[in-house]
């Protein structure tokens, strides 16, 4: 508690008076002078706090917090160069103090930016905000106004999603229980095999690696969702699905412009899109955008102690980067956009290509031996034992 208090709330306590001052106008300056302050303060929590205690099944905890001290420094230098105020845009997300009178719920009132700037730290798409521009949200499968059947929804989904991680990642730990069932890792590769029967298993482990993300950052929403719904009564429409399906993405600008969650999109457009874009037109720009995404991750990977090759893990980003820029010229060749059945098996080709030797240092770190739930509890383990007993 003393680390949080000394080193982690200050950061939090910069950015939320960055969140008031972003809203604000004529406040440039002010920001300006505060990102310094806020960019040392993520940097010396990232360097002085460790969440793990030093044990190498806890190491996870490491990641989400440099992974989040990342993220506000990020989410903090956009905030500190935007030009026009950040403003709310829909009447279902406004405060209290606001929706008696929508003309005063604008950039000029500091009573409604000190409220809205909780939202604002928490709202990474900017649901109901004027600046995620181009960004569309998936319309949930079963639409509701009420916050007590949405709680009771999302904690279905939270539940399927808990126990779908970790059967994923109980399923990766059966090929070698020994190497991806200890922190001490080991590769996907396996040379005993005959190359089909090789390249069939590492492709198997990277589509449970793609899954078991996408459980457990599914998961991880649910939970946030169901938590700030109840205790700071937020509207249903506030957490619209963070997946667009992205196993039927037909093009790699499909998968990553629309149906893989959009939370780092504008936080990479403006920090890489927009500089290496006025510098190298619109491909710079595409692939100014992933090389931040790759850097973002790669300190992920990095921060739980165990290497890694950077090259492989930025190398992954670039490159679906390239292939985005690879499909414009395609469209500007022939006329016509990727898509279909040989769009999908392009995209996912082309994902694999790149992103099994990304699994592979994964796997190599160690990252599936690591606890992932409190005191090594294994819920899909658990419920296998209770339907078994059962019968």
């Amino acid at each position: 508690m003393g680390s949080f208090l000394t080193y982690v709330l200050p950061v939090f306590a910069c950015q939320y008076s960055m969140g008031v001052l972003v809203q604000l106008r004529g406040t440039r300056v002010y920001r300006a002078a505060l990102l310094p302050i806020l960019l040392w303060s993520a940097w010396r929590a990232s360097t002085s706090v460790d969440p793990s205690g030093g044990d190498p099944m806890q190491a996870q905890l490491n990641a989400v917090l440099i992974t989040q001290m990342c993220s506000v420094a990020m989410r903090g230098s956009v905030w500190a160069t935007t030009q026009e105020p950040y403003q709310r845009t829909d009447e279902h997300l406004s405060s209290q103090a606001s929706q008696g009178d929508q003309d005063e719920a604008n950039s000029s009132s500091i009573s409604t930016a000190l409220w809205n700037a909780w939202d604002l730290l928490l709202n990474l798409r900017g649901v109901g905000w004027n600046w995620p521009r181009g960004l569309t949200f998936p319309k949930p499968a079963f639409d509701t106004h009420s916050r007590t059947a949405f709680v009771l929804l999302s904690a279905i989904r939270f539940t399927f999603h808990a126990l779908a991680y970790d059967a994923t990642l109980q399923a990766i730990r059966m090929f070698s229980p020994e190497e991806f069932g200890s922190v001490t890792g080991g590769s996907i590769y396996d040379p005993s095999l005959s190359p089909i029967l090789q390249l069939l298993r590492c492709l198997i482990i990277s589509a449970l690696t793609v899954w078991m993300a996408y459980f457990a950052m599914e998961w991880c929403y649910q939970l946030q969702a169901i938590l700030f719904v109840i205790l700071f009564q937020q509207h249903p429409c506030q957490w619209p699905p963070l997946f667009d399906s992205p196993w039927l993405s037909t093009s790699l600008g499909d998968l990553w412009g629309r149906r893989w969650h959009q939370m780092l999109r504008h936080m990479l457009l403006t920090l890489g899109g927009r500089p290496f874009g006025y510098l190298f037109g619109r491909p710079g720009g595409i692939i100014g955008a992933f090389l931040i995404s790759g850097l973002f991750h790669d300190i992920e990977f990095r921060s739980i102690g165990r290497g890694g090759k950077s090259l492989v893990v930025i190398g992954f980003f670039m490159m679906n980067g390239v292939g985005i820029a690879l499909e414009r010229v395609w469209k500007g060749v022939y006329g016509r956009s990727v898509g279909g059945i040989w769009g999908w098996m392009w995209t996912f080709s082309w994902l694999a290509l790149w992103g099994v030797p990304m699994v592979d240092e994964w796997a190599k770190a160690g990252r599936f031996g690591a606890e992932s739930f409190p005191g090594g509890f294994k819920p899909s383990v658990v419920l296998v034992s209770l339907v078994r007993s059962g019968h």
